[in-house]
């Protein structure tokens, strides 16, 4: 992988290299393309860079920084995914010895400040998609994060949780891409992450 990273980066630094996507899930399957997070320095922006079975999504130091705070000039389709960070200790690939004393630091997102806009971001990319759902892959992604925001609201701890129920039902949306018949469902959790948004509002 170190190899494959410098290949591909180069001349950048690689700072920090996880795994991300259903992968860390448990959701991916034998065709699943590998996801990667990958930050790097000297760069200042955002990618995806492709291989053949790899997603590398790239951001410069400072970016990653800015999705940190879910700055409003962050690009949506990343923001969603931030949770990932939430299981990226036990995903490592690559550390850089300059970040390794710190990483905790490095990949610490204070999501209890930030539940409101994250939820913004979920609406507005889930809301498009139901729309278009017949086309849409992604929305098995729905059941983990209503486990996780459940499990927040109802201990106070942002951590990573999956329900046994909620795992099953993405599992067979994922395997099988039978979108009718859990589209009601979808519906509903869509519905609650609305709701949980207004009552954020001031």
């Amino acid at each position: 992988m170190q190899e494959l990273l410098d290949k591909l980066f180069s001349p950048n630094k690689v700072l920090l290299c996880y795994r991300c996507g259903s992968s860390i899930f448990g959701l991916s399957e034998d065709e699943s393309d590998k996801d990667f997070t990958v930050v790097i320095d000297g760069y200042d922006s955002c990618n995806v860079v492709k291989t053949d079975d790899c997603d590398f999504f790239t951001f410069g130091r400072s970016y990653f920084e800015r999705l940190k705070n879910f700055d409003n000039g962050c690009l949506t389709y990343f923001l969603c995914w931030l949770d990932n960070t939430l299981l990226a200790k036990e995903n490592l690939v690559y550390v850089d010895e300059s970040i390794k004393d710190n990483i905790d630091e490095f990949l610490y997102i204070d999501f209890k400040r930030h539940f409101k806009d994250w939820l913004y971001r979920l609406i507005a990319y889930f809301g498009i998609r139901l729309e278009n759902y017949k086309e849409e892959k992604s929305l098995y992604h729905l059941y983990r994060v209503e486990s996780l925001i459940r499990h927040y609201k109802e201990t106070g701890k942002f951590e990573y949780y999956f329900s046994k129920e909620n795992f099953e039902l993405a599992k067979d949306l994922k395997t099988n891409l039978n979108i009718e018949k859990h589209l009601p469902r979808l519906q509903e959790i869509f519905s609650y992450l609305v709701s949980l948004y207004k009552e954020e509002q001031p």
